[in-house]
């Protein structure tokens, strides 16, 4: 996309970034769950990949998937390569990442108004996947709801 303006009508972009092989299984659950997703792309980090090359394909993605409110990036862990990659473009490109992803963020990002400004975005999914980590035990014997 060159400009703003043709951005407009595209839906938010999700770009899910981690370690091996996880973005992909967990983009391809959430389709499993919730049919294909052309907005949303895995991407992998490998340890043998050169951090530059890898900055570079991040970017490329980010660019790809540009939508009206920006590009939601998701993370598996907060300092891990593929956060610090993408925070290396948080000032440059109308990003914003969540790093600590899980499936009931993921699937809960598909229901969202694509024009819910990307801050908002972040800080609902945030909480949705907080609410949404259970101890098994607890819920079992109704001390958690």
């Amino acid at each position: 996309m060159g400009n703003g303006e043709d951005n407009k009508a595209k839906p938010t972009g999700h770009l899910l970034i981690a370690h091996g092989a996880l973005a992909g299984e967990m983009l391809s659950a959430l389709e499993f769950i919730s049919g294909k997703r052309p907005n949303y792309q895995a991407l992998a980090i490998d340890h043998a990949l050169d951090v530059d090359r890898a900055r570079r394909i991040v970017e490329d993605a980010v660019d790809k998937l540009m939508g009206q409110t920006g590009v939601l990036v998701f993370t598996d862990l907060f300092g891990g390569a593929p956060s610090n990659i993408a925070l290396s473009l948080l000032e440059e490109k109308n990003i914003e990442i969540i790093a600590g992803v899980n499936l009931p963020m993921l699937l809960h990002s598909t229901t969202l108004a694509d024009d819910m400004p990307l801050a908002k975005r972040a800080l609902v999914l945030r909480e949705y996947g907080r609410e949404n980590i259970f101890i098994a035990s607890e819920v079992l014997s109704g001390k958690k709801k």
